[in-house]
């Protein structure tokens, strides 16, 4: 959608509302039937989710046209994570202070502690409870916040209009999706992509539960807020790691890094609260290599494809990285959670059987190991070294000067005319 407020900007402005009020409702919980309220949480989470992707796909592509240079689009990226991360953890902190506000003895019931107190199961309730209320505050309060960093984003962001200088424009989508999908260094990247994210998530959704139920850690949030702080702060020495050694290089090196910590949390003994809390650390050292590196590829890949072809297709990569990211992070999640399943794990039990604690130390250690593994390969053949990135932005500086000087001739034939 090109206009005069830029390619991207009028499809993030379009779906901030829609995305705003599908997060808030989500918390809102009707007093209808069981059967009505799964409908309308599918609805509302199915509609989230198009908002989402309507917005975050421009957000990502916006990379590419802040800038010309690697160094400033490498520079977006970090700045993205690191405000995208930290938005995460203020969101964690501020629910929780919400709920720590709410008093326990206003009909709120520790399901694990034994009273004689019962419970309404009535479907339909008249009034919401303290717990419910709480919940909705937090959330209207993050959807302020969504608010306002899209707001900073429209005005405080400007598109620039010769990133398309050196390339013959953009193919129609179907066009562009079967050469992209074609397109050597974009079917090398994607698994090497894929299995580092997935890694990702196979921590931040196990980690919890890995605290509580192999390491036995009763202040286990205070655990994952130091893996989450972590995971932020490091962010900007991987930026720096990379900008001296190269991507690569990096990216060896943080799987290299990484793996030692993944196979420790094997071993590591229950109820050592401060050996856990270390580790949480380290492990957020690690995904911050891994959150970083897969998406500062994309704009190597994208310049490489401009090169190769003559034709920019920037949205066409970007939806395609989020499409199998988000495909493969489902996954993940749901293998995880069968896995659970069949060793006996039950969602909101008090206790849980023993093969849980084995199953949760194998779900952080050895199969994040195996998929690092791979993405090691794939990054090891991949194409676009260092000595092509900087060839790649040569040729394409060169392509927009020689854009600019015929322009700038024919200007001056044209006024010679006059």
């Amino acid at each position: 959608m090109d206009s005069r407020f830029g390619k991207m900007k009028p499809w993030i402005a379009g779906s901030l509302p829609f995305l705003m009020i599908c997060f808030f409702f989500n918390w809102i919980v009707p007093g209808v039937s069981e059967a009505l309220r799964f409908g309308y949480y599918l609805l509302l989470y199915c509609l989230y989710l198009i908002a989402l992707t309507f917005y975050n796909i421009p957000h990502m592509s916006l990379t590419m046209y802040l800038s010309t240079e690697q160094y400033d689009r490498d520079s977006a990226t970090l700045y993205r994570l690191f405000c995208a991360l930290s938005g995460s953890v203020l969101g964690n902190i501020i629910v929780s202070e919400f709920l720590a506000s709410v008093d326990p003895g206003d009909g709120i019931t520790d399901p694990c502690v034994d009273t004689n107190e019962t419970v309404n199961t009535n479907s339909t309730r008249l009034a919401r409870n303290p717990l419910e209320m709480a919940f909705i505050a937090a959330n209207g309060t993050i959807a302020g916040f969504m608010l306002i960093s899209g707001i900073l984003l429209l005005i405080g962001t400007k598109e620039r209009t010769d990133v398309h200088i050196g390339s013959n424009g953009s193919d129609k989508f179907w066009k562009g999706l079967k050469s992209v999908m074609s397109y050597r260094p974009f079917y090398i990247a994607i698994p090497a992509f894929i299995t580092q994210l997935l890694t990702i998530q196979m921590m931040f959704s196990n980690t919890s539960l890995y605290l509580v139920y192999s390491l036995h850690i009763d202040f286990f949030y205070y655990g994952i807020i130091i893996f989450q702080a972590s995971n932020v702060i490091h962010l900007p020495l991987w930026q720096m790691i990379l900008s001296k050694i190269g991507k690569k290089k990096t990216v060896v090196l943080g799987i290299v890094v990484f793996i030692p910590v993944l196979a420790s949390l094997f071993f590591l003994p229950e109820g050592n609260i401060i050996t856990a809390f270390i580790f949480c650390y380290l492990i957020g050292l690690g995904t911050s290599c891994a959150q970083l590196l897969p998406w500062s590829f994309v704009p190597d890949v994208i310049d490489d494809y401009v090169v190769q072809t003559g034709k920019r297709n920037d949205a066409v990569f970007y939806s395609l990285f989020q499409s199998f990211n988000k495909t493969f992070n489902g996954i993940g999640l749901g293998l995880s959670t069968l896995v659970l399943g069949f060793t006996g794990y039950d969602t909101g039990a008090c206790q849980q059987p023993d093969s849980v604690a084995m199953t949760m130390r194998v779900l952080v250690s050895v199969v994040p190991i195996c998929l690092l593994l791979i993405s090691l390969v794939f990054v090891w053949i991949f194409p676009i070294t260092e000595s092509r990135r900087i060839e790649n932005s040569a040729i394409l500086a060169k392509r927009r000067l020689l854009h600019n000087s015929s322009n700038g001739a024919l200007n001056l034939k044209t006024e010679a005319k006059d």
